[in-house]
């Protein structure tokens, strides 16, 4: 355990030395909100000025001018757990309930370029929108000498930019009464809305002396649309961003394109050199403006030179930092490799002191294990002396239990002649008008139990018949449906006593005739309803469906027996059919009859469930198989019920009569019983 202790201590170090490079300080998220020219140089001096901070991570995404694409990129931010958020807003109404919220979680929140329409923000770093505006309006008047039509095509409407760079021009061209604006169309940053709404306000004014564009993609589009009318030569086009590159406002003022446009700076750089003051903790400006100038045919070669070289040496510091990184990248290797020599060496050292103290310990532990050997062959010895012991006690006890089943099987038969004796007199008692209320009363409870008792032998002595493989199953054809309406009768009394309502639903126009034993149907169907009314409450209600069904394309019965009031728990509904096994001790019940139900559904070739909640209460379903059966006109009726009434003595008296006539006492006499 002390080698093992040492050896991960080392495993950790080696870790934390492999990690230390790829360990993150500080993570900034920077949601943009367009993917142009612009922001991709804004991202470019980003990325770069991050190089030159130890452990700092940076990921952009940018929403495409999407307000409810930049709120998710903002809310992906959030739930990552960023440490400063950099954010320029598409639209400042849409977007300030996001930055506030990410502002009130406690994220410094930048804002670039453009701002939102609360003070909920951290720093903000950007040109002055309205100034720049005011500059392009100057410029303008200044080359019209103060006389002309003037066309603003704007950025996004929503967008703190466009409405200040619009406010600034008409401020400058307000002090120049003869600078008239005589048409402003959103063309929402973009070169093709820009392009379309030229074209539709040429078609509206003859004379236009000068079109003021919102930045460097509109203003080409407007031009194009001129081109296109032959238009192009009456007006001045002016933007504003003059970032270089092809395609971009420098380039176009060098094709004169454009007359002029005004440096509107990135400054990705400055944006992240801010984003670490704050991070850090060092001080920092709340709002940051960057300077603009004018780029005319006057400086534009000049600007074009500069930026050239600037981009150069960008390219230059990338380089150099892809090699720096190439060579961080193998010391670090070589620390890995260094240490983990390091490791191997102390392992294989530990390696060696851990086989040395084997060695020394094996001879001790082979001694052990002689031992342990020998006490574990004594123990296994008794224990297969204990295991013959309880074979023999098993099968004694299996014998005895079989013994006892036997005797109690036998008793509970000679129990029912006697029964059957005290029940024909007490049934002829009942018969008695002289008797007493309380005689009558007395008698029937005596009739009530000694049925009861002959119903419980009767039940032990079936299920003992099933155990033994003797139970007789003797299919008759059946009406099902007549036959449950008959038995539904015995229940009558029973509803009305507890005040439950009783139901019985079938499906109409369904032929429920099969084969079945009559006996154990009704033996079921009793059990069934006679569970249901004994656990339902008083105003409860007990419910019988019969219908049919198909399963594996054959035709089956099934028939539902529910009631209220009462919920079996899945413990109890694991065992309810088992024998003996009773839920309930309030109750009186041998825990017999479920058992012997589930007895003889299976005799016929079905199946019986049971569900039970607090809801429905208590529902059993039995499963039979429909089995056609070649009908006879009379035997539509249903048959007899196995629990038949006694026919009265007279009826048989002329037949014994007859039988007494008849009979010759010299010879000799047989006496038949049938139980």
């Amino acid at each position: 355990m002390r080698y093992t202790k040492w050896i991960a201590v080392l495993l950790c170090f080696l870790g934390m030395t492999a990690c230390r490079q790829d360990t993150h300080r500080f993570r900034i998220g920077v949601a943009q909100c367009s993917d142009d020219s612009w922001r991709h140089k804004m991202n470019d001096e980003i990325l770069r000025e991050a190089m030159f901070y130890d452990g700092v991570s940076v990921e952009i995404r940018s929403a495409a001018d999407d307000n409810r694409k930049q709120a998710e990129d903002v809310h992906y931010f959030i739930d990552k757990g960023v440490d400063l958020l950099i954010i320029s807003a598409n639209e400042a109404a849409p977007m300030t309930p996001i930055v506030e919220e990410a502002y009130q979680k406690g994220i410094p929140v930048i804002l670039v370029d453009r701002k939102i329409l609360s003070d909920k923000y951290t720093a903000y770093i950007g040109a002055d929108n309205y100034e720049i505006g005011r500059a392009v309006g100057n410029y303008i008047a200044s080359t019209l000498k103060g006389k002309g039509n003037v066309v603003e095509l704007t950025g996004l409407g929503g967008s703190t930019p466009a409405m200040e760079r619009h406010q600034g021009f008409m401020a400058a061209i307000s002090n120049f009464p003869d600078i008239k604006l005589i048409d402003k169309a959103d063309a929402a940053w973009e070169r093709a809305p820009a392009e379309m709404a030229m074209d539709s306000i040429l078609h509206r004014h003859p004379k236009i002396d000068a079109v003021y564009a919102h930045n460097d993609r509109i203003a080409p589009g407007a031009y194009q649309a001129a081109k296109k009318a032959g238009r192009e030569k009456e007006m001045i086009f002016v933007g504003i961003d003059a970032l270089p590159g092809k395609g971009n406002g420098l380039e176009l003022v060098l094709d004169s394109v454009l007359d002029a446009t005004f440096i509107y700076p990135t400054n990705g750089d400055k944006v992240l050199q801010l984003a670490m003051n704050i991070l850090e903790a060092k001080p920092y400006p709340r709002e940051t403006v960057m300077n603009t100038a004018v780029v005319d045919r006057t400086n534009a070669h000049v600007m074009q030179l500069q930026t050239t070289h600037i981009s150069e040496l960008d390219q230059k510091i990338e380089t150099l930092n892809g090699r720096i990184g190439g060579y961080l990248s193998r010391v670090a290797t070589q620390q890995v490799v260094l240490y983990g020599g390091l490791v191997i060496l102390l392992l294989v050292a530990g390696l060696l002191v851990v086989v040395y103290n084997s060695l020394r310990s094996k001879n001790r532990l082979n001694k052990e294990l002689s031992e342990q050997k020998r006490q574990l062959e004594e123990q296994r010895d008794k224990l297969e002396e204990q295991r013959d012991q309880l074979i023999q006690l098993s099968h004694q006890l299996e014998e005895a239990t079989h013994a006892k089943l036997v005797f109690f099987t036998n008793i509970s038969h000679d129990f029912r002649t006697p029964l059957t004796l005290v029940a024909d007199p007490v049934e002829h008692l009942l018969a008695d008008k002289a008797l007493s209320d309380d005689q009558h009363r007395m008698l029937l409870l005596v009739q009530r139990n000694v049925n009861i008792l002959l119903r419980l032998v009767n039940q032990i002595l079936d299920f003992r018949k099933y155990e033994n493989g003797k139970m007789e199953y003797t299919p008759v054809p059946v009406d099902i449906l007549s036959s449950f309406e008959g038995w539904n009768e015995s229940f009558q009394a029973a509803a009305r006593k507890k005040h439950i309502h009783f139901s019985f639903d079938n499906i109409p126009d369904t032929d429920f005739r099969t084969l079945a034993d009559v006996e154990k149907l009704e033996r079921i169907y009793f059990n069934l309803l006679s569970n249901a009314f004994k656990f339902t409450p008083e105003n409860g209600k007990v419910s019988v469906r019969l219908s049919t069904l198909t399963k594996e394309d054959n035709r089956w019965i099934r028939f539902t027996v529910s009631n209220t009031g009462s919920m079996i728990s899945a413990e109890h509904i694991r065992n309810i059919f088992d024998r003996f096994y009773k839920i309930d001790m309030h109750h009186a019940g041998s825990g017999i009859g479920l058992a012997l139900v589930k007895a003889f559904v299976e005799l016929h070739g079905g199946a019986i469930s049971v569900e039970s909640d607090e809801k429905q209460g208590t529902v059993f379903t039995v499963d039979l198989p429909l089995r056609t059966c070649a009908y006879e006109t009379s035997s539509l009726d249903p048959p007899a019920s196995s629990v038949s009434e006694v026919s009265p003595l007279n009826d048989a008296l002329p037949v014994e009569e007859e039988l007494e006539k008849n009979y010759d006492s010299s010879k000799p006499s047989v006496l038949i019983i049938d139980d």
